[in-house]
């Protein structure tokens, strides 16, 4: 083994490493492998659209944190807001939903009107009950380190 003096290996280039801006989600029918049509593109760790939804919901957390601190500093009790069910579930599913840069139109129903992509649409169809499986696969693909790594970056 050889050593070398510090300083004196050439530098690492880590630019083929930097997550994607975007990438694609070809959903698969439930208990298959076979895709079936609907392509969602979904915004990388970098994005705009990330960053922004991080920003606003790290200001939240920081809004919320001060609340409770002043309320401690007066001798008060800090009460959190109620929330529905629903509230928490769409909630829960916003962090997706906020990903998403669009979508191929889809339907749910024969002979509906197609749906085309918006943050509300998301949401609505992520909190359905019958439609779980699309947003597990959305939660999966986020979640997934490989999802955003550039094609020339993977081993």
């Amino acid at each position: 083994m050889t050593t070398k003096e510090p300083g004196a290996a050439a530098p690492v280039d880590l630019s083929a490493f930097i997550p994607a801006d975007t990438a694609v989600l070809d959903i698969l029918a439930p208990g298959s492998a076979a895709p079936i049509g609907w392509r969602i593109t979904f915004a990388g760790p970098g994005h705009p659209k990330t960053i922004a939804f991080n920003e606003a919901k790290n200001r939240e957390t920081l809004h919320r944190n001060r609340q409770i601190e002043m309320a401690q500093i007066n001798g008060r009790k800090y009460k959190p807001e109620e929330r529905s069910v629903d509230e928490a579930r769409r909630e829960n599913v916003q962090w997706v939903a906020a990903r998403i840069v669009d979508w191929t139109p889809v339907t749910l129903k024969p002979g509906a009107a197609p749906i085309a992509y918006s943050e509300k649409a998301a949401v609505d169809i992520f909190v359905d009950p019958d439609l779980g499986w699309v947003y597990a696969q959305c939660l999966d693909f986020l979640v997934s380190e490989q999802s955003f790594t550039r094609t020339s970056a993977k081993a």
